[in-house]
């Protein structure tokens, strides 16, 4: 998904506590802590050094021509869980945009339609201090509805429950659940004052179509 340049190199220890992923704290800011770091204020470089993990990092824009800073940190280990973890920064579109152009390289296309640009390596330098904005968990286990409730308890609200990909929200935890029948879910943590930005993401559910 996301593909740049490395991370820079830094020694240090996985955390001795697990941080799984129903460890959500919410602050009086309206931000929150999941996984050990704090949700609009901690840097990718904080989360690598808490996980001892290397991280790619790409510029995207998509479709709709929305640009963001992505850090793919690939296979995480979560106190006995793993998943695939990938994480938003926050970057401004235009210093982003200014970065593209500073680059001068044309980018690759992905399967999503989105153009993924590569850093350089100044720019690399100070895309690792941003704070993060956002977090998606893939776990490579498979969580069955009773589990997530057990966990997460019942969602506020679940927005296309009929469809294949179903998606739980949990607005006051900065949490969204996308419950995939037919393969893995998909957990995605923002700070719950910007609940909005994510619930946003969400896809319309496509009509069907008449054979």
């Amino acid at each position: 998904m996301v593909v740049g340049l490395l991370l820079a190199a830094c020694s240090s220890q996985a955390p001795k506590h697990p941080f799984l992923p129903w460890d959500i704290t919410v602050h009086p800011d309206g931000s929150s802590s999941v996984f050990g770091v704090q949700l609009g204020k901690d840097s990718l470089l904080r989360f690598k050094r808490l996980y001892d993990q290397k991280a790619d990092l790409a510029i995207f824009v998509d479709p709709d021509q929305k640009t963001t800073l992505e850090a793919y940190f690939g296979t995480v280990q979560v106190g006995a869980l793993s998943a695939k973890v990938a994480i938003v920064a926050q970057a401004t579109p235009d210093m982003l945009k200014s970065w593209i152009e500073s680059s001068h390289v044309s980018g690759d296309a992905t399967p999503s339609g989105a153009r993924k640009y590569p850093l350089t390596d100044d720019q690399l330098l100070k895309a690792q201090d941003f704070p993060i904005e956002s977090i998606t968990y893939r776990p490579d286990a498979d969580y069955t509805e009773a589990l997530i409730e057990r966990h997460f308890g019942k969602p506020e609200t679940i927005l296309h429950p009929d469809a294949p990909n179903q998606y739980w929200l949990y607005p006051g935890k900065g949490l969204m659940i996308t419950v995939n029948k037919d393969g893995r879910d998909l957990f995605q943590y923002i700070a719950p004052k910007d609940f909005g930005t994510l619930k946003a993401s969400i896809p319309p559910l496509k009509a069907p179509t008449n054979s």
